[in-house]
Formats: C-alpha cells, sequence, structure tokens
C-alpha cells in the first residue's frame, strides 16, 4: 500500500486529496501513527498504526467527513495512551466483530464496498441483502453461519425461483460479503460458508425473431407511421405512433444496441422517490454521421473495454440521417418534456406487438400461419439482430463483439489489412434487416432457390 511523508494534516490536505489506482496512506506530521487512507474509488478514513509486543498492527478510527480531522487526532491520542497501558485496540475491536451479526457485516458492506460498484449494481446487491439475504441470515453472528445454513438458503431460493439466476447472484453476493467480512475481522480468513456452494442452472433467454416475424414487425412498424403533414389518415388505419419511438425500435434492430444505450436508464429511490440516472441516454453528440459511427462513452462494460463503437450500416445511417431533431433537446430519441429522453417505450411496444396481430387479422392470415409477437420484449430486438448474422453465417465472436460483449479483439489481426470486418458484417447485417423490415423479400422463392440449389449439389455429388 502507498504512502508519502508525514504531512501536517488538517480539513483543507483532506479535501485537496485525489485518488489513485491503488489505495493509498499519507502520515500526519503531528500525531504518531495517525494516518489519512484513501481507496481507488475517493473513500477516506482515518488509520492507527502501532505496535502491541514488536508487531505491528493497524486500527481503524472511522471515515471522513464523519470523523473530523481534531476528532481523529483526539481518538488517535486516547488510543495511544490505551497502548502504553498494555491494551491492544485492534484485538478488543477483533473481540467485538466477533459477537456481531451478518446484519453487522451488511451494513458495513454497504457502506464501504457498495460505493464502489455502478449503480445498477448497487441496487441489486441492495434488493438481494433485504429481500433475501439479511431476512434469513441478518440476526444470525457471523461467526456462527456455516455452509449447510447458507446451503438451506440457496436451496429455498431455487425452489421459489426455478430459474436460477437470483440463487447464483445471492451466492455471489454472500461470498464477496464473507471475503470483506474476514478483511474487515468480522470472521477468520478461510472461512467464507459461501464458497464451494453448487451453482445453479440458470435458464437462459433466447428468443429472437424470425425472417418470417421481422417481416410482419416491418409491416406494422410502417402502418404505425404518422401521417405526412397535410395528408387525412386512413379511417380504418391504426393510430399513428410517435416518429422517434418507431425509430427507437428499428434502431435496435438494424445495430444491435441495448435499450439503455439508446434512452437511457432511471431506478428509482425508494426512500426519497427521486429518479437516480444509471446510464443517460444517447446524445446526437456521440453520433458521427461522416464517420459513420456511434461512440458509446456510457455502456454496460464501459468499464472493462472503454468507450464503445457501433458501426452504422446504410438503412441506419440514413434513418438518424432523416430523423428529425428537437430543438433544446440533445437527446437522438427524445422525449415530450423539455430536455429529457422518451419515458414509455415499453407500453409503446405493446402497442406494435398489437398492430403485428391487428394488421394479420385484417388481411385474413389464416391463424396457423400467423406470427406471435406477444413473448418478444425490447432487448429480444437487439438478440434478433445478432441471430440474423448467425443465420448469415459469422461466427459467434463477430456477433458478439457488434453486442459490445467484447473488446475489439476480433479486428486486430486486421488492422494492417487496412479493412473492418465489423463494419463489412453490419452492412450485410442491416442490409438483409432492412430488407425484411422492408417486405422486400421473397421467403417462399429463397426457399424454393434454396431447395433447387441443394438438389443440383445433390447431384453432382452422384454423379
Amino acid at each position: 500500500m502507498g504512502e508519502t511523508k508525514g504531512k501536517v494534516i488538517n480539513k483543507a490536505f483532506v479535501e485537496g486529496m485525489k485518488p489513485k489506482p491503488k489505495t493509498y496512506r499519507v502520515p500526519d506530521a503531528t500525531t504518531r501513527g495517525l494516518y489519512i487512507q484513501m481507496t481507488p474509488a475517493g473513500v477516506l478514513s482515518w488509520v492507527l498504526r502501532f505496535r502491541v509486543h514488536g508487531r505491528e498492527k493497524t486500527h481503524s478510527i472511522g471515515r471522513w467527513p464523519e470523523v473530523t480531522v481534531s476528532n481523529a487526532k483526539e481518538k488517535a491520542i486516547k488510543l495511544l495512551g490505551e497502548i502504553g497501558d498494555g491494551n491492544d485496540p485492534a484485538a478488543k475491536k477483533k473481540a467485538e466483530r466477533a459477537a456481531k451479526t451478518v446484519k453487522d457485516l451488511a451494513e458495513q458492506f454497504r457502506a464501504e464496498h457498495l460505493p464502489t460498484l455502478k449503480p445498477s449494481t448497487q441496487a441489486g446487491y441492495t434488493r438481494l441483502l433485504d429481500k433475501h439475504i439479511l431476512p434469513a441470515l441478518g440476526s444470525m453472528r457471523v461467526k456462527d453461519v456455516d455452509t449447510p445454513e447458507v446451503a438451506r438458503l440457496l436451496a429455498q431460493i431455487r425452489k421459489d425461483t426455478p430459474k436460477g439466476i437470483l440463487a447464483n447472484r445471492t451466492r455471489a453476493v454472500l461470498s464477496k460479503m464473507f471475503t470483506l467480512g474476514a478483511l474487515w475481522g468480522f470472521c477468520p480468513a478461510g472461512t467464507n460458508p459461501a464458497k464451494g456452494q453448487a451453482r445453479a442452472a440458470e435458464t437462459k433467454k433466447d428468443r429472437h425473431l424470425s425472417d418470417r416475424e421481422l417481416i410482419a414487425l416491418g409491416a406494422a412498424l410502417r402502418h404505425l407511421e404518422p401521417t405526412p403533414t397535410g395528408q387525412k389518415r386512413d379511417k380504418e388505419a391504426l393510430a399513428a405512433l410517435d416518429v422517434h419511438a418507431l425509430a427507437a425500435f428499428r434502431l435496435y434492430l438494424l445495430t444491435g444496441m441495448r435499450k439503455s444505450e439508446l434512452i437511457g436508464a432511471k431506478k428509482k429511490d425508494k426512500e426519497t422517490g427521486a429518479y437516480i440516472v444509471e446510464s443517460p441516454a444517447l446524445p446526437w453528440a456521440a453520433v458521427d454521421l461522416e464517420a459513420g459511427q456511434i461512440r458509446l462513452a456510457f455502456h454496460k462494460t464501459a468499464k472493462k473495454v472503454g468507450a464503445r463503437i457501433v458501426p452504422l450500416c446504410a438503412a441506419a445511417h440514413q434513418l438518424l440521417d432523416t430523423l428529425p431533431k428537437v430543438l433544446g433537446n440533445p437527446y437522438v430519441i427524445p422525449g415530450y418534456y423539455t430536455g429529457e429522453a422518451l419515458v414509455g417505450l415499453p407500453k409503446m411496444w405493446a402497442t406494435v406487438q398489437a398492430a403485428v396481430t391487428a394488421l394479420q387479422v385484417k388481411a385474413k392470415v389464416p391463424k396457423k400461419d400467423r406470427v406471435d409477437l406477444s413473448d418478444v420484449t425490447i432487448h429480444d430486438l437487439r438478440r434478433s439482430f445478432a441471430s440474423l448474422g448467425a443465420r448469415l453465417g459469422y461466427p459467434n465472436s463477430f456477433t458478439g463483439a457488434l453486442l459490445g460483449h467484447a473488446a475489439g479483439t476480433v479486428t486486430e489481426g486486421y488492422a494492417r489489412l487496412g479493412f473492418d470486418p465489423l463494419r463489412d458484417a453490419v452492412e450485410v447485417i442491416g442490409e438483409r434487416m432492412a430488407a425484411l423490415l422492408a417486405g422486400s423479400v421473397d421467403l417462399a422463392k429463397e426457399a424454393e432457390e434454396a431447395k433447387a440449389a441443394k438438389d443440383e449439389k445433390a447431384k453432382a455429388k452422384g454423379a
């Protein structure tokens, strides 16, 4: 852990400290053994270092700004006096923690670890603590929680939610909490009761749209387009949908972007009722039509891979180039309030789903031939972009990279050759997607041609 030379620590000095890649400490030049410590996340705390029977030990005094400079120095001097009398504050604190409960550990976990995580992860961990972990284990002493106890909790969660995802997330939070608990002195090192617990089999959704479904969806999107100014809408036509909502659905299909990457994501604070922005909506400033790409500074894997570049196919480029901008609103998909992004997209998606069914009924399509999109979510549109790429023969490494699942390692080997295979893939996938949505693909004819080619190949092989 990094340390610097002693400084005269005061309020101005502490407020001027900046985070570094690793946790570091600065000793106070006026109080023996007192340090101010800062983590990479910017968390400040007071630490006292001392020796007992020749062994160096560390004792946490408290966090800044709850513990002020003067409070920290007073406590340090008092503790040094106790140490001089033969007492060991670190051992005393360890004994106190040994009697503490899982609820006590969870409180320190919330205070010291959760702030280092992104908002959405913090919210997920908090839900798991409040709804599952603390109701089952909160009153137990940390040292009394054993492997069978955790196994019973996870078994109950798997029983209540068979998909397995919730049990695995609970297991991960417990494991991290007990690992940190050992560092904080709540339990002995190497006694993590969540370690070694079997992972539940996760049932992951794999819904994507087939070519027939994409054609039906395209027909609905075209039908819901607003009527041009000066023209009357057909009396039998369904009510038009917001032009920017329709653009959002098409962009998901043409780029594979996440829902949050386009319209942002917010969480409502249960206590204050205020909305917390987890990820901002896409601003026009991030769209570079000249370069044919979108630069996402905020996305799910931004901490690991940095900014994500989304290449635009010709259809996506044209859509963005002709999409109306709202004066005073910086977002690609603007909302109805000044300076806000669009909200209520799931309800608008429900309107599209209903339109798909209504148009098939109106066209008297036999029930056995109708497509049903009632189980399709907005996220499935993104997944359909990848599945279409797979149907066109692109490997998972390509589709995964296009979805932002991986860093740019797919293209590294091609850089010196002067072309980007991911951009080429986007063009091919986008061209096919646009044709399906436009209804210009004759699937019956394609099936006949494919069958004829297969027969011809078999015939040539037989000869």
